[in-house]
């Protein structure tokens, strides 16, 4: 399953340099590094942004998603793990004041390996059992995402904060059944003008 995700993700990288590259030199690219929080973990990634023109750009990102699901899991007590993946992603900007507003439209794959717990009685007066077990899981989400952009030092970096609403999609799972479903996020992004 590994070298399968791996191929996508050399394969969207690839088709994005091949894109990238039949653009005009003057073109704006940007490197750096976002932390994205969310209710049950943790996204960190090193970033890839593509300008296409003065308000279009498209995002490439690789990374690593840490996940503890609390008690937020409906299948089991306890999830836990994490797993590298990265996304593609289309942003449009709106210019207002120094920076700018985005909307945006990506798409995640990410790899996980979780842990889960789940315990069980037979009857109210039999004790209770604990089971236990790992899954891994090849998981697609689409997410929409919103946020504001501030240029900093002479326009050669900005600093982001975005808001993100989506869902996982458990696509293959290898073990038993982890939870998916509606997530909400936000990011804090640092880029740097190439």
């Amino acid at each position: 399953m590994l070298p399968k995700v791996v191929f996508f993700v050399i394969l969207c990288l690839l088709s994005s340099s091949a894109l990238w590259s039949q653009q005009d030199q003057s073109t704006i690219n940007f490197v750096g590094i976002s932390a994205q929080v969310y209710p049950a973990g943790f996204i960190a990634t090193g970033n890839l942004e593509h300008f296409m023109s003065d308000r279009e750009s498209l995002v490439v990102r690789l990374g690593f998603n840490f996940t503890d699901r609390k008690d937020f899991s409906e299948v089991n007590d306890t999830e836990e793990g994490g797993g590298f993946g990265g996304s593609f992603g289309y942003r449009y900007h709106f210019p207002a004041g120094k920076g700018a507003f985005i909307a945006g439209l990506n798409v995640d794959v990410w790899y996980l390996d979780i842990d889960w717990t789940d315990s069980a009685r037979e009857t109210i007066d039999s004790p209770l059992t604990i089971f236990e077990g790992s899954s891994n899981v090849l998981v697609l989400q689409p997410w929409l995402e919103g946020g504001y952009f501030l240029p900093l030092k002479n326009s050669n970096s900005r600093l982001g904060l975005t808001l993100g609403f989506g869902r996982e999609i458990n696509v293959v799972t290898d073990g038993d059944e982890v939870a998916q479903g509606f997530i909400g996020s936000i990011s804090f992004q640092y880029l740097l003008r190439i």
